[in-house]
């Protein structure tokens, strides 16, 4: 991450958010897609200072959903044995406007079969301007499942509080929550395969248990077994690590996400991961996650 302060004329106002923004210590203060209101709001988050990333691209893939089940939403919300509590945190993405941005917002109620209540989401300070009718997705997390559906709002309502009716889903998406986390990286490499060519790779995605690289020529299919060649610096201390994977997936990297066209992706599960590699595989992830690269 690469921190560069920003100026009051280079932030946009009432329009979506082309980056992150970020304060001095690294952390996110408005997501992209995200807009702020008002020049009043701005000069407010000025004072404390502005900064974005400028080696982090205006766009990061979508990580994709593993072990995704698409059930009736009686059967599974709320899940046997655990309730959405009040004030559980949920995720809103606006959908049918140009930039889909997302917004926290905390469960008040539901009616099984009906509706489920969220307060209205707050950006900057002030309410986020919704109107009846409005298609949003919703994610919540609960126990360890990750779930995911579209909806309407059915009511934006002022009183007795701001809160949002949202029509009760007929189908909801189940993922269950990684166990090993994931970050996001601009990391050089080198993968080889079985037959001994090397390719120069940039690793994109990294955990304990896998990484997403980019390289420019095939190196393999899915099923192929591949070495992962990475030099490692954790706060100044640095190793070289020499990684066995197998091929998951591969597929055409987008254009919008690559500096030249034509780039694969591959997608790769490590095995038999000696100790010391996964330690410093941890400690590498968990320091992009404090940096705010959480995949």
């Amino acid at each position: 991450m690469n921190l560069q302060p920003l100026t009051a004329e280079e932030v946009p106002i009432r329009k979506p958010l082309p980056w992150p923004l970020y304060d001095h210590f690294g952390y996110t203060l408005i997501a992209r897609g995200e807009s702020i209101p008002s020049r009043r709001q701005l000069k407010s988050l000025m004072s404390e200072g502005l900064y974005r990333d400028v080696d982090a691209l205006v766009q990061t893939s979508t990580p994709e959903r593993v072990g995704l089940e698409e059930l009736p939403s009686q059967e599974i919300f709320p899940p046997p044995g655990i309730k959405p509590q009040i004030w559980e945190r949920v995720q809103l993405r606006v959908l049918g406007r140009e930039t889909q941005a997302q917004y926290l917002a905390h469960i008040i109620g539901y009616i099984k079969g009906r509706s489920i209540l969220v307060t209205t989401p707050i950006l900057a300070g002030e309410r986020v301007n919704l109107s009846d009718g409005e298609r949003l997705e919703v994610s919540m997390l609960i126990g360890g499942n990750i779930y995911v559906f579209q909806t309407v709002i059915l009511r934006v309502c002022i009183s007795p509080s701001h809160y949002l009716h949202l029509k009760y889903p007929a189908q909801i998406s189940r993922q269950k929550v990684r166990h090993s986390p994931w970050a996001r990286t601009h990391h050089p490499g080198t993968v080889t395969n079985a037959q001994g060519r090397h390719e120069i790779a940039e690793i994109v995605n990294l955990s304990p248990e896998g990484a997403q690289v980019r390289v420019f020529h095939s190196i393999g299919q899915a099923g192929d077994p591949l070495h992962l060649i990475l030099n490692v610096n954790v706060d100044g201390l640095k190793a070289t690590l020499a990684l066995d994977a197998i091929v998951q997936h591969v597929r055409q990297a987008e254009e919008s996400q690559v500096q030249m066209p034509g780039m694969l992706e591959y997608g790769l599960a490590f095995h038999d991961v000696a100790a010391q590699d996964e330690i410093w595989l941890r400690c590498l992830v968990y320091q992009r996650i404090a940096g705010g690269c959480l995949a």
